[in-house]
């Protein structure tokens, strides 16, 4: 139990705020904070991201005795309430939270043993209601407690993690380390696992693909790691036929075939496919042309809006602004016969800079192969929520949302041959492309095309491979590591630039083992199955792994696709792991420059906006294996990547290694990177004493996220603040306090070097810690940073778990922060937005408080 420890004041001019008990206790009690006017002795505090503030010290007894001395005060003369001033108790709870990091429903103001006890009816009184606006006036006052930082301060100039050493290898400091963990990985090396698995086309389900599952077992097996060839059994689609025609005014047949070109003799493989959709529907379909810009929600609704009648036609849409499975599903929602998707040369082709082979930009005949499932699950199609094993029961296909209407993609030449005798209307503003012609919403009274796709779907067996290295302290704690093996033809980048740094990661750690430094965790390296079709082996490897203990136990994930294929380094993560990425980035050189860090490089592109000495990470989307951990089982994920590339060559046959080194480079600088980065992060996971995760973190995000929402709701009358000003449905007292918490860390403008002074605080007090001790932090840490996971899930998308952040439902690749708030707003339902914002809060409050 954690007693009365050392109070903080952070001062501003006559308010000060105190925190008694800073870390909470074993039974959670709550800790108090006061908001007063100016008593005790001045001294200083302790820096908070390199900023010292004056600060006063009281004991909690003098605290108690001032707080017992102001009861009864008025709100005009003071902040802290009385009992029948709601508005105030509320602000100073909330103070407590942000500095104490103890978000419980029962931290409430105590003077002396007596807390201060609302009254329920409060809410429908008339004095109630001039408290709520009295706290109104005086929140602008509570937020200036914290503001900014004397003058003259500045932040540290570099992220710290302090007592976080490597407490397991005591022979060793975390500099040396570090150094090996960057000295380890080889460019030669990487080259070779290109070389190895890039030799053919691999897709799912085909001979090639089995090659490169052998290869992968053998190279993890060299390493002297346990292997495993995880099974599942996925039901999956194949090509069989395709074809798309002009029938009038005249007829030609447009290609759907890449051609093989002499400067790359890859693209002439002959276990290549045509390109194609997967989970299309097959059938034969001619019509008129309507042409959709992207081909997104917001398109069909302008279509709409202008009178085009979508009904029975061809549509013809470009890639981009979205994941190509929903431009499907808005196209056959609005009536259409069938879709042909293409590369527009103004996202990227010709208008990007020279085109293949002689740059990296898209010629004319590129087309991108992809997937079309958008079902509110990820994984094996007709096993939702459960593991695809080779006898369980599945679900009809007939029954499932899947396209019905046939999609063909086709490149930019074979496009411009359809969009250049289109002869309606022209295009609303900003749906111009990069075609030299006149885009044109309709093709007229005689142009009609044809589309015809042919796919079969079965069940197949599908492998991962999976390599664990054992951790010599806690084996059962461990950290994930992957990127899928599958591809659309040979894969260089796409998943392979991100494959080898899995491999090669794996060596490091593996010959760290061997030296006699075998990481303190258990390090799972995989190499997921099927994901092309949907994240499909990832999917079903959580799945089973959610009744051994994965969210217990698995402390986060990494997910590595497509991603050495540029200079700079780039992340997206939960908020939880931010921490601990910033800091691995300090020790790993930039890709072609030994004197630079990544670190230095990624803030010169601009510093987080709550804690600004760590670089800018963004949140994870859709569209990879991160999305079975983070979304549904909760583990906190990151995805690693590095670029800009200058070219594409996504989901095409010139996917190849020429290509890759004629556009990325030669030297695999970028994949050294990106590996040594992984190093650097998973062994800061895997061998702190001290699991580096920051859950209050999350709380933090969905905070601002949600006073951002509530503001709009507002706005929109779709809730009311409580006093009178605004439309909409008025909170009960609960549904109060809930938005007083979002409210108040929405805007704290100095909220994240509260948080870090948390942090570092509470780790120097627990580095003390017996080693039983340790264990307990541990287990309430992971359990805390699980916080926003409910097994109900999010309505209509049960799969989803997390009420932090979801993929955004109507473009695939993007997310959605606090979906169901989101939803309710989106819906102008004020009594289901009170609810989950209730929900939220008390999300944020277990995220938020420390067990240990």
């Amino acid at each position: 139990m954690v007693a009365a420890l050392e109070p903080l004041w952070i001062s501003r001019p006559r308010f000060e705020v105190l925190a008694l008990g800073m870390f909470g206790s074993s039974s959670r009690s709550a800790s108090s904070a006061l908001v007063t006017p100016t008593v005790g002795t001045p001294r200083t505090t302790p820096t908070i991201a390199g900023r010292t503030r004056s600060a006063l010290m009281i004991s909690s007894r003098e605290a108690a005795s001032e707080a017992e001395r102001s009861r009864g005060t008025p709100c005009s003369s003071r902040v802290v309430s009385s009992a029948t001033c709601e508005a105030g108790e509320s602000m100073a709870r909330l103070l407590s939270r942000l500095v104490n990091g103890v978000l419980s429903k029962r931290s409430v103001l105590r003077a002396g043993s007596r807390p201060y006890q609302h009254n329920a009816s409060m809410l429908s009184t008339t004095k109630s209601k001039s408290c709520l606006a009295a706290f109104v006036a005086c929140l602008p006052l509570s937020f200036a407690v914290f503001g900014s930082s004397p003058d003259g301060a500045e932040r540290a100039p570099v992220i710290e993690m302090p007592h976080w050493g490597y407490g397991y290898h005591r022979n060793l400091d975390q500099d040396e380390i570090d150094r090996l963990l960057v000295e380890i990985p080889d460019p030669e090396r990487l080259r070779r696992w290109h070389d190895l698995l890039a030799e053919r086309p691999h897709r799912a389900g085909t001979p090639g693909d089995e090659q490169v599952v052998d290869r992968l077992v053998e190279i993890f097996e060299s390493m002297g790691l346990k292997v495993e060839r995880h099974p599942f059994w996925a039901y999956l689609p194949e090509p069989i036929d395709a074809a798309v025609e002009i029938v009038s005014p005249d007829r030609l047949s447009l290609a759907v075939t890449e051609p093989a070109i002499e400067e790359d003799p890859d693209m002439a493989h002959p276990e290549l496919d045509i390109g194609w959709n997967a989970w299309s529907g097959s059938g034969d379909v001619t019509g008129r042309v309507v042409y959709a810009n992207y081909g997104t929600i917001e398109d069909f609704e302008k279509l709409e809006e202008l009178g085009v009648d979508v009904e029975g036609a061809i549509v013809i849409a470009r890639y981009g602004r979205g994941y190509r499975g929903h431009k499907a599903k808005f196209a056959e929602a609005a009536g259409a016969a069938g879709l042909i998707l293409y590369t527009d040369p103004m996202d990227s082709g010709y208008m990007r800079g020279l085109v293949y082979p002689e740059g990296g930009w898209a010629a004319g005949w590129y087309i991108q192969s992809g997937s079309l499932k958008t079902l509110p699950w990820a994984g094996d199609a007709l096993t939702p929520g459960y593991y695809a094993g080779e006898d369980v029961e599945r679900l009809d296909p007939e029954d499932l949302d899947l396209p019905r209407i046939p999609v063909q993609p086709i490149g930019y030449d074979a496009a411009h041959e359809i969009l250049k005798r289109m002869t309606g209307a022209g295009v609303p503003s900003g749906w111009q492309g990069g075609l030299p012609l006149a885009y044109r919403v309709t093709g007229g009274d005689e142009l009609r095309v044809r589309v015809m796709v042919e796919q079969r779907a079965e069940i197949r067996r599908q492998e991962n491979v999976i390599a664990t290295l054992k951790g010599a302290h806690e084996p059962d704690r461990f950290i994930v590591v992957g990127g899928h093996h599958d591809a659309w033809g040979h894969g260089a980048g796409d998943p392979l630039a991100g494959t080898i740094c899995v491999i090669e990661s794996a060596r490091t750690f593996s010959e760290l083992a061997e030296r006699g430094m075998r990481p303190a965790r258990t390090i799972v390296f995989a190499a997921w199955g099927a994901e092309e079709y949907g994240l499909i082996g990832s999917t079903e490897w959580v799945e089973e792994r959610m009744g051994y203990g994965l969210r217990d136990n698995c402390i986060a994930y990494f997910n590595l696709d497509m991603s050495a294929m540029g200079p700079r380094f780039r992340a997206s993560s939960s908020p939880s792991l931010r921490r601990a990425i910033a800091h691995a980035s300090t020790v790993v050189p930039t890709a072609g420059n030994p004197d630079k860090t990544v670190y230095e490089d990624w803030m010169e592109r601009g510093a987080d906006a709550v804690f600004d000495d760590e670089p800018r990470i963004g949140d994870l989307g859709g569209g990879s294996d991160h999305v079975p951990f983070w979304f549904h089982a909760g583990v906190p994920s990151a995805g690693f990547g590095a670029g800009p590339t200058d070219g594409v060559s996504y989901h095409s046959n010139a996917d190849t290694l020429t290509w890759y080194r004629q556009i990325v480079g030669e030297d695999y600088e970028s994949a050294l990177m990106v590996t040594r980065m992984t190093n650097a992060t998973v062994a800061r996971l895997a061998n702190l004493r001290f699991v580096p995760l920051s859950p209050a973190r999350d709380g933090v995000a969905a905070g601002r996220e949600a006073d951002r929402l509530a503001r709009l709701a507002i706005e929109r009358g779709v809730i009311s603040d409580g006093t009178g000003s605004s439309d909409g449905v008025a909170p009960n007292e609960e549904q109060l306090r809930a938005w007083v918490a979002v409210r108040m860390i929405g805007e704290h403008d100095d909220v994240g070097h509260v948080i870090r002074w948390m942090e570092d605080e509470r780790m120097e007090r627990l580095t003390k810690m017996k080693s039983d001790g340790i264990g307990a932090f541990n287990r309430d840490t992971i359990e805390r940073s699980r916080s926003f996971i409910d097994d109900e899930g999010l309505a209509g998308r049960e799969w989803y778990k997390n009420f932090l952040i979801s993929t955004n439902p109507n473009t695939g690749y993007g997310n959605v922060v606090l979906p169901s708030l989101r939803d309710a707003l989106d819906a102008g339902d004020g009594e289901a937005f009170w609810r989950e914002l209730v929900r939220l809060n008390r999300m944020m409050e277990r995220s938020s408080t420390p067990g240990v």
